[in-house]
């Protein structure tokens, strides 16, 4: 008796830690993407019209992975970047392509995410696409 009473409040108190934390996690990352300074943004940029883009970079890359889901690049330190979904298929219908081992030049910006592409140039086939707009906005699902 006395040890399903024991496991049934351990067992209670690891659901309540869960949902805890969860809570805690999605009010963390709610925070993350809903402001941005004094304005509200839109996927790191003010819905104003101003740009959130305080530098520019222009950085170089290789290929390591290519996959349906996404394109990585490795940096020359070391470090890794990923074309996730929407801007990966974005840039396949701009004909867009690239395989192991080519290298990039990207342009773009660092926010708290990591490093926004703007536009990729594959050295090793000459495209060149765009994935956003002068002031940093996607060019995906952009239906204004």
């Amino acid at each position: 008796m006395f040890k399903k009473i024991f496991l049934g409040a351990a067992f209670m108190g690891l659901i309540a830690l869960l949902v805890i934390g969860g809570i805690r996690r999605t009010q963390e990352k709610l925070t993350q993407t809903t402001t941005t300074g004094d304005h509200e943004t839109d996927d790191n940029h003010d819905i104003d019209g101003e740009t959130a883009v305080d530098e520019w970079q222009t950085v170089t890359a290789t290929v390591s992975n290519v996959r349906a889901n996404g394109l990585w690049l490795q940096l020359e330190n070391g470090e890794t970047i990923r074309l996730r979904q929407q801007p990966w298929a974005y840039a396949q219908t701009q004909g867009f392509s690239a395989q192991a081992g080519d290298t990039i030049r990207l342009t773009g910006y660092t926010n708290a995410g990591g490093f926004e592409v703007c536009t990729a140039h594959n050295l090793a086939s000459g495209q060149k696409m765009r994935l956003r707009d002068e002031n940093g906005r996607s060019l995906w699902g952009n239906d204004d």
